[in-house]
């Protein structure tokens, strides 16, 4: 399934915990829990029961649930409704939506220049994960 097609590649469904690095192309959607770095080319969707604590390197990420970390996305972010992010997002595009909670930063970098990202001064992983909620 490509990711052009909308169609859902993998999924990480409610009551499953993972910890550990994921990888992936297409679309892949967190409904559970994951800790631990995702390193992808395709689509990241957080639904709004999955919790992530972790780096994020992906296309793109639409989050609707709760997010702590680093989320670094090539095209953009999308934060829908129901999202909650705690930490650092670094895209080209960022779209959030109302009701959406970020608490954070925020670095918008040129969609020709990704390859900087990794050098912008940023927090780390560990002080972004350990945001309190409010």
């Amino acid at each position: 399934m490509a990711e052009g097609d909308g169609k859902i590649n993998g999924l990480i469904g409610c009551g499953v915990s993972i910890k550990g690095r994921l990888s992936f192309d297409g679309i892949l959607r967190i409904d559970g829990v994951f800790e631990g770095e995702i390193d992808a080319t395709g689509t990241l969707v957080v639904g709004e029961e999955g919790v992530l604590r972790s780096t994020i390197k992906v296309d793109t990420a639409i989050i609707s649930g709760e997010v702590r970390g680093i989320v670094e996305a090539i095209r953009k972010v999308e934060l829908h409704a129901r999202a909650r992010m705690y930490g650092e997002i670094r895209t080209p595009v960022i779209v959030v939506y109302t009701g959406a909670l970020f608490v954070g930063d925020c670095l918008m970098v040129d969609q020709g220049n990704t390859a900087n990202q990794a050098n912008m001064p940023g927090r780390g992983n560990e002080e972004l994960t350990q945001l309190p909620i409010t």
